[in-house]
C-alpha cells in the first residue's frame, strides 16, 4: 500500500506560505552543486497530502520521490527549484536523448517530425479555423513560450504571424536565434518584454509539466492574451498508460518533467484562470517511435495510436483554451 503522507504538526508556530524542508535531512541529491529540494504544496488546490507512488532515478543518478495529490494531480515532490535543475538543461539534453526515440533535437529530421505534429494538433484542436479569421482581422501576434529551437515560431512567421518565443535554456534559445527568430531567452514569468493584453496566441508544446509554477504560468498566458485570443498547449497525460507503465512510463522523466496532469484536471486550472475550453485531444499509445524498430512493433504502433485517440486514452493531450472577456 503506497505510504500516505501529510504535513507535519509543527512544534512552533509558522509564518503562512512556509515551505518544508524535505523528510530525513538533505539526501545526497544536490550535495555538491547549488539548489534546494523542498517538500511544497500542491500546484492545483494548495494542499498538503500526498500519496507517495515511487521514486525514480534521474539521468544524473539523483533520486526523485513522485507523488500523488488528494486532488489527483501527480507531481515530483519533495521539489528542487530552478537552480537545482538547470543542469539538467545542458546542450546534451538537446543532443542526446535517445530514450525519447532521437538523437539531436537540433536536426533537420527532427524539426521535420515535429512540424508534422504541429500540423496534426492544430487540425485535432480546430485552430485552423480560428486562425483565418484571426489574420483576416490583423490580430496575429503569437508567443510560443518554452520554444526550444524555435520549431514553432518558425512555423508561425511562415504562416504570417508576427512569431515570437522565449526560451530558458540558453542552450536552445541561441540556436533559435542563430536562425533569424524572434526569441527571448529568460524566464516567461519575470520578463518585463510580455505586456498584458498583447498577443492573439500562447502557446505551449510539451513545456508546461518543465514549469515549477504551472498554475502562475496560466495566470500570466491569461494576463499577455487579449480578450478572445487562444491558448494552446499540450503535454503528457497521465492516463490509463501512465498507470499501467508507473516509474517505466515514457514520459517519466525526473526532474526535467515536474508535474503529470490528467486532461480532466488540466482544464479545470486553465476554466479557474478564466479560460473556456474549445477544444482537446489526446494521443500516443506509448509506443515510442524507434528508428530500427522491427515489423510486428512498427504493425501493432501503427493499430495502437489511432486507437487509444479513438478511445480518447492517449498519453499525449493537447487544449485549445480561450480567454474569456
Amino acid at each position: 500500500m503506497p505510504e500516505v503522507l501529510e504535513r507535519p504538526v509543527p512544534r512552533q508556530r509558522r509564518k503562512r506560505g512556509h515551505l518544508e524542508a524535505m523528510p530525513e535531512g538533505r539526501p545526497r541529491l544536490f550535495a555538491e552543486r547549488p539548489g534546494q529540494v523542498r517538500l511544497i504544496p500542491c500546484n492545483a488546490c494548495g494542499g498538503m497530502q500526498f500519496t507517495r507512488l515511487f521514486e525514480k532515478e534521474s539521468s544524473l543518478r539523483e533520486t526523485f520521490q513522485v507523488v500523488r495529490c488528494k486532488c489527483g494531480l501527480v507531481q515530483v515532490n519533495p521539489q528542487p527549484d530552478l537552480k537545482a535543475v538547470m543542469p539538467y538543461y545542458a546542450e546534451s539534453y538537446f543532443k542526446k536523448r535517445t530514450d525519447r526515440g532521437y538523437d539531436n533535437y537540433f536536426s533537420e529530421a527532427l524539426r521535420d517530425e515535429i512540424r508534422r505534429v504541429f500540423t496534426l494538433n492544430l487540425m485535432d484542436l480546430k485552430f485552423f479555423e480560428y486562425e483565418a479569421k484571426a489574420l483576416e482581422s490583423g490580430n496575429n501576434r503569437s508567443l510560443d513560450v518554452g520554444c526550444a529551437a524555435g520549431y514553432f515560431v518558425e512555423y508561425m512567421r511562415e504562416r504570417s504571424w508576427r512569431a515570437q518565443g522565449i526560451e530558458l535554456s540558453r542552450a536552445a534559445g541561441t540556436v533559435a536565434r542563430k536562425r533569424g527568430l524572434d526569441v527571448t531567452i529568460g524566464d516567461f514569468l519575470t520578463s518585463a518584454e510580455m505586456i498584458p493584453s498583447t498577443y492573439d496566441v500562447v502557446s505551449f508544446w510539451a513545456s508546461i509539466e518543465h514549469m515549477h509554477d504551472p498554475a502562475r504560468v496560466l495566470r500570466r498566458a491569461h494576463e499577455i492574451l487579449r480578450p478572445g485570443g487562444r491558448m494552446l498547449l499540450s503535454t503528457c497525460r497521465y492516463g490509463i498508460l501512465a498507470r499501467i507503465r508507473g516509474k517505466a512510463w515514457r514520459y517519466m522523466n525526473v526532474p526535467e518533467h515536474l508535474y503529470f496532469f490528467t486532461l480532466r484536471g488540466l482544464a479545470k486550472m486553465a476554466r479557474k484562470v478564466g479560460f473556456r475550453v474549445v477544444k482537446t485531444v489526446t494521443y500516443g499509445s506509448g509506443m515510442t517511435t524507434k528508428k530500427d524498430a522491427g515489423r510486428v512493433y512498427e504493425t501493432i504502433k501503427r493499430y495502437a495510436d489511432p486507437t487509444v485517440k479513438f478511445l480518447n486514452q492517449g498519453d499525449m493531450m493537447a487544449l485549445h483554451l480561450e480567454k474569456m472577456s
